[in-house]
């Protein structure tokens, strides 16, 4: 019994198992974002398909307020991003990686969203749609985990 418990601490602390443990969490959260990227991309082009004759020069406003506000949401995920992984360590890394990264998402992600909508939905303006996507899903590849995160956690 001894010896078994002396294995298990022994490949617990092991920094290899930590390093998969981060590369794993990593993985996962790099097909997080990018099954919220081909959702925001799918939005993208249904709404291309389907708005069709929808100008309303009264709700013109509605178009650069939702610009700007994608941009000020992507722009604060890089910043919350970092903030937030500055929290993560190797023995917290199991539950804390996933989380540094889901919000940014989510931010990048509404952003986006409320962009291509209003933009595409409610006052059809192409140019300012096409703009929040690209600026969305530059802000979530920017947020996606690098492959040296296992090294900034071990320093």
């Amino acid at each position: 019994m001894l010896n078994l418990l002396t294995n298990k601490l022994l490949i617990m602390n092991n920094d290899t198992v930590k390093e998969i443990d981060v590369l794993y969490m990593a993985r996962k959260t790099r097909f997080l974002g990018i099954a919220i990227l081909l959702g925001v991309f799918l939005v993208f082009v249904f709404g291309i398909l389907v708005s069709k004759d929808n100008i309303n020069k009264d709700l013109e406003y509605i178009n650069y307020f939702s610009f700007i506000f994608c941009v000020a949401l992507c722009a604060s995920s890089v910043f919350l991003k970092k903030k937030l992984f500055q929290k993560v360590t190797l023995q917290n890394a199991a539950t804390q990686y996933l989380n540094s990264h889901v919000l940014p998402f989510g931010l990048c992600d509404l952003g986006g969203l409320i962009c291509i909508m209003s933009n595409l939905f409610i006052n059809q303006n192409l140019v300012l749609a096409a703009a929040g996507f690209l600026i969305t899903a530059a802000a979530i590849v920017f947020n996606f985990p690098k492959d040296d995160d296992y090294l900034k956690l071990r320093s």
